[in-house]
């Protein structure tokens, strides 16, 4: 029997610990156990496209349509493609390597620990201010009904709701979120059929002007190119919530062979409902007179018609829609913070304890959520805005973050296992690195529309915030053992 020296004892060892480490890692990232393999194709893309699908589409669509007019279509085809090379790259990542989940862990291996703690930290924060976004939408959704409620009470009552629910042992998440997602998925195509029914076969409808309203009000292009590359950063909210994609991978059953599938339905799923939803709108109301944040465009749509329980039905669908969104967002975002704690980019005591939820992350990702949800209470006409405005940016950066990582992981399993690439970013790297380009450019938009200048300036604070910490750091990291 060979001898084993004490060196190679140590050695052995320390590989050991980091194996045992690096499999919680993937626990910790991902929220799921072991043995837990039971999403399949179906519920993968419901689950992708319902964490896509919220306040984005349901409110701020309108504020777009009013800086682009009916070129809205343009910048969700736009949109559209930058989400599905994203999700793409995510996927490819997620499919190779299934059991890591979240993208933070991709990271750290293609990158570095400085990438990971940065990305990590940003990715938290902008979740918090989506959230914060998803949960004013709900109260504005609500104040519909209980009109002598201020929004603020509201949204801050949904925030502590979803927060609560978040400290119980969840069951059956993923049947849940698909089933949500289905819903506002139907919802959704239910409503650009009575559009098309309105428009070809002469329901009882008072339209705005049709499709005409293309050809006045100035135009398809009304603010020329301006106007819908203004609007890219309210798209790109509409569109943020890919994460789940790598945050559900480990659940998959066969992922080489149901990732791939499960990302050209959602984005095909994305393309239609979202491009389908502002053909609708903008026949129904001439852009110019579509609302911008008070109401929803697809409610105030759905006045043209003379049934007024079609708004009252759509308000409830909208509004479980939103709190599904949050309720998943937060799940996710708990986990992520759990991670960061598990892999020493957070305090310990943030870390998950055994198959209990995540419940000191909670509180603190709870507590911030209710600080940044009050922001209605002193801006209660633009604080929605502001939200979503600045979490597009820190999401593009996020995106930008994926993408790059992509692109070095690639080389991380083209030689150590080529075997595993079932799942390919096409023409790598050419199209990765357009990807980043036009997510740059995307960026570059915000000063042509002065609301989102603040919220440029709270992303690059915030980075450089989060930049700061690690390389004050990073120094007593670098002395921790193993």
């Amino acid at each position: 029997m060979p001898t084993v020296t004490t060196g190679q004892a140590k050695a052995m060892g320390i590989f050991t610990r980091h194996g045992a480490t690096q499999t919680r890692l993937s626990r910790r990232y991902t929220g799921q156990g072991v043995g837990e393999k039971d999403l399949r194709t179906p519920q993968l893309t419901l689950m992708t496209v319902g964490g896509i699908i919220g306040s984005g589409l349901f409110l701020a669509a309108g504020e777009a349509i009013r800086m682009a007019g009916p070129a809205i279509i343009v910048g969700y085809l736009i949109g559209a493609t930058a989400m599905a090379l994203e999700v793409t790259a995510l996927a490819e990542m997620a499919a190779a390597d299934p059991a890591k989940g979240s993208f933070l862990v991709y990271a750290r291996r293609a990158l570095g620990p400085g990438f990971t703690f940065v990305g990590g930290w940003i990715f938290w924060f902008s979740s918090i201010l989506n959230l914060a976004a998803e949960a004013t939408a709900a109260g504005i959704f609500t104040h519909l009904w209980l009109p002598h409620i201020p929004t603020w009470a509201l949204s801050t009552t949904f925030a502590l709701i979803i927060v609560g629910i978040n400290f119980l042992t969840v069951k059956g998440f993923s049947e849940v979120e698909s089933l949500m997602a289905l819903i506002k998925v139907v919802a959704i195509a239910l409503f650009i059929a009575l559009a098309a029914l309105a428009l070809f076969a002469g329901w009882p409808v008072r339209l705005g002007s049709g499709l005409a309203s293309w050809s006045v009000a100035g135009g398809f292009f009304p603010n020329g190119l301006r106007g819908v590359a203004a609007a890219m950063i309210l798209v790109m909210f509409s569109m943020a919530g890919t994460g789940v994609l790598g945050l559900a991978a480990a659940s998959v059953r066969d992922p080489e062979r149901r990732i791939g599938p499960a990302v050209h339905y959602s984005a095909t799923l994305v393309y239609l409902l979202y491009i389908g939803s502002a053909l609708a709108i903008t026949a129904l109301i001439p852009w110019n007179k579509v609302p911008a944040t008070g109401l929803s465009p697809f409610l105030a749509a759905l006045h043209r018609f003379p049934w007024p329980i079609l708004g009252q039905i759509f308000n409830v669908v909208i509004l479980l829609a939103v709190l599904s969104a949050m309720n998943a967002g937060l799940f996710a975002t708990d986990r992520v913070l759990a991670g960061l704690a598990t892999a020493k980019d957070a305090p310990r005591w943030l870390k998950e304890k055994g198959d209990a939820p995540p419940r000191a992350a909670n509180a603190a990702t709870g507590a911030l959520l209710v600080a940044v949800t009050l922001l209605t209470y002193f801006l209660p006409k633009t604080a929605f805005l502001y939200l979503v405005t600045a979490t597009g940016f820190q999401a593009l950066f996020i995106w930008v973050l994926i993408v790059l990582t992509q692109i070095y992981y690639r080389r991380h399993l083209e030689k150590e296992h080529p075997q595993r690439l079932r799942l390919k970013m096409p023409w790598h790297p050419y199209l990765s690195i357009f990807e980043i380009a036009l997510l740059l450019a995307i960026i570059a938009t915000a000063p042509l529309a002065p609301h989102q200048l603040p919220a440029l300036g709270l992303g690059v604070a915030v980075t450089a915030l989060f930049l700061a910490i690690y390389l004050l750091i990073r120094p007593r990291r670098r002395q921790q053992p193993a």
